[in-house]
């Protein structure tokens, strides 16, 4: 039998059509697939660049920290921006400043002021005893640095650049340490005039002290309730004070003004105040620097971001991400996160004393499309930046604030998964 061509040809397409249609008709029949949410997008991006950080109890290792330390050692400024409170961070810090120094971080900026970074510097010196011994004065106890593995960081941070000058630069106001200040000033040589005014201003201070000791309420804390008027009077009447009692001085007055304005529901002034303090004290820093050194920060997250931060302010993170672009280098900026469920350590002002409670809930603020990508048994770092072209015009409106911010602001995101809550020293 003689095979016709064109006949099987004719078939062959005959039964292509029917094929076509057959599949058209079972496509026709079944739902489209759903498209994933921009929240599951975000995720599955995340899990695809994030990596492991393990930690043994000790030390910390494995991918992540390796891209912590490649990042540090191309970076101008490591900003590390965190939930204050967690055990595993100032740990993480003390590890990672130790072998950033090698590559030239001599100087690490933490969430104090300046005076009081000064004298933290010195006791950090003589190790973990003498930062103990500083704090038997209830009237040296700054913020965080009461906490046992905070003050072990910057004992650490000391060591690793042990005669390179002061190590710890402050930038913040000083909510704690305000009476050291103060018996400070009051041994220094004075006119007259300044003395006077001086005495007033330490009368305001011993009334508020006095007041708390009775009622050990908040109200009366001498940086929220005391008088600027009477430290700006000092200054006044001082003018040959040395630079060190300018600076004291300053501090206080600023602490007291930009408390007032919180206490008297200004808060977005109290925040720009506190952020224009921030930036200012960093600049007075790093003009009196010489050579210009590699920067290690440890601060609350809110003021490691890039651009706006969630209290509307352009903070510190900003300004040293535009001074390393400036000067043809970068900073790099991490957010660090307790892990879901987990515990940090909050302060009662009223004993100075810390104790655990429940870390933020992130992911029921619009965080959980990153914290849902972390690792459930270890610690996860994500590279944020792969993140930024899926959050971008009008999608991001979709999303939440803070994440959005997260993404834009930060290079990355540790959460760190088992995190504990810091202990007192």
């Amino acid at each position: 039998m003689r095979l016709d061509r064109r006949a099987l040809l004719g078939a062959m397409g005959a039964g292509v059509a029917m094929a076509g249609a057959s599949a058209q008709a079972q496509t026709q029949g079944a739902a489209p697939p759903a498209e994933p949410t921009l929240e599951a997008r975000l995720t599955a991006r995340a899990q695809e660049h994030r990596s492991r950080l393990l930690f043994d109890g000790v030390r910390f290792s494995g991918p992540a920290y390796e891209a912590l330390l490649e990042e540090g050692r191309a970076a101008r400024f490591f900003c590390l921006g965190e939930e204050h409170g967690v055990a595993e961070n100032p740990k993480l810090a003390a590890q990672l400043f130790a072998a950033l120094a090698g590559v030239g971080y001599s100087k690490a900026c933490i969430e104090i002021s300046p005076p009081m970074a000064r004298e933290l510097d010195r006791a950090a010196q003589g190790g973990m005893d003498s930062v103990r011994a500083l704090f038997t004065d209830p009237r040296a106890n700054v913020a965080f640095f009461t906490m046992r593995e905070e003050a072990e960081w910057i004992v650490a941070a000391r060591a690793a650049v042990r005669g390179r000058g002061q190590a710890l630069w402050g930038l913040d106001y000083e909510v704690g340490g305000f009476g050291r200040l103060i018996d400070i000033l009051e041994a220094r040589r004075k006119p007259a005039a300044a003395q006077a005014a001086f005495a007033a201003m330490r009368a305001n201070a011993d009334t508020l002290d006095a007041a708390f000791a009775r009622s050990r309420s908040p109200e009366h804390i001498y940086s929220f309730a005391g008088d600027p008027a009477l430290v700006a009077a000092v200054r006044a009447a001082w003018p040959n004070a040395d630079s060190d009692a300018v600076w004291m001085l300053e501090t206080l007055e600023q602490t007291l003004t930009i408390n007032g304005y919180w206490q008297t529901q200004q808060g977005w002034l109290s925040n720009q105040s506190r952020a224009l303090l921030n930036r200012a004290n960093f600049r007075r820093y790093w003009e009196r620097e010489r050579t210009k050194p590699r920067v290690f920060f440890k601060f609350g997250a809110s003021h490691m971001v890039r651009g706006l931060t969630h209290t509307q302010v352009f903070d510190v993170g900003s300004q040293v991400s535009e001074l390393a672009e400036a000067q043809g280098g970068r900073s790099f900026h991490v957010m660090v996160l307790p892990g879901v469920g987990a515990q940090h350590a909050q302060l009662d002002v009223r004993t100075w004393r810390y104790a655990p409670v429940a870390a933020g809930a992130y992911n029921e603020i619009g965080m959980a499309p990153l914290l849902g990508a972390a690792y459930d048994d270890a610690m996860t770092l994500i590279d944020l930046r792969p993140l930024r072209p899926l959050v971008f015009g009008r999608r991001h409106k979709a999303l939440d604030a803070d994440l959005v911010r997260a993404v834009h602001g930060f290079d990355a995101l540790l959460v760190m998964t088992g995190s504990t809550a810091s202990a007192n020293l």
